[in-house]
């Protein structure tokens, strides 16, 4: 979408403005929903059951607290530095990481999870000066989880969430975030390197096992 305008235009024609979006026939899938594309496509789909248990929560936080850790090596004249796989500098792109299990925090309360967030990453992350402030954040962030961990009612995380990539729960967005921060936090690592810095006390194989994330680095 960032590079090619024509395509920008074609989303936009559908009504959109997110991707990934599907189109079969005069069918329309915003995300990647597995039982809509099944259906539309006329594929065999068994719908996976994930719970979200007290062991989430920990691999999440440890996750995070890596995260928060990594993010303070981050060479202060490399604030700026881009990603290789997009135009994102490291502090948008720490920030996304330690910002995204909020939204779904939010998400478990509201029943929404429309995706909007996703396009306001580099103006929310104008407010961090430095890295340290961004691992405070996200010391923050590890902190509302653990509240959540301790006080949620489990028919609270059963509720059906109204999400951008169709209808889902609780427990399938924590299964989410914390893959989606597993694989991002693997991604720092391979940034530190890049940048000349061997990350601190980083994660071993071990503390991934189990997490569902993409096999590709970038």
């Amino acid at each position: 979408m960032d590079s090619d305008p024509s395509a920008l235009a074609e989303l936009e024609s559908l009504g959109l403005r997110k991707v990934p979006v599907t189109v079969v026939g005069d069918r329309t899938i915003v995300g990647f929903n597995r039982e809509e594309l099944a259906q539309a496509l006329q594929l065999s789909f068994t719908k996976e059951v994930k719970t979200a248990d007290q062991s989430l929560f920990d691999s999440l936080d440890r996750i995070l607290g890596a995260v928060a850790r990594a993010s303070r090596q981050v060479p202060p004249d490399r604030f700026m530095w881009k990603t290789p796989d997009r135009d994102r500098p490291m502090r948008v792109f720490c920030y996304h990481i330690l910002a995204d299990p909020n939204h779904v925090i939010e998400a478990i309360s509201t029943q929404k999870y429309d995706g909007s967030f996703k396009l306001a990453y580099a103006e929310a992350s104008e407010r961090f000066n430095n890295m340290e402030e961004i691992a405070q954040f996200g010391e923050e962030t590890r902190a509302r989880l653990r509240r959540l961990s301790q006080s949620i009612n489990p028919q609270d995380i059963d509720r059906p969430i109204d999400a951008y990539s169709g209808r889902t729960n609780g427990h399938e967005l924590l299964h989410h975030v914390l893959g989606h921060t597993a694989h991002h936090l693997r991604q720092l690592y391979d940034c530190l390197h890049k940048l000349g810095v061997n990350p601190s006390d980083p994660l071993k194989e071990e503390d991934f096992s189990g997490i569902k994330m993409p096999q590709d680095l970038w």
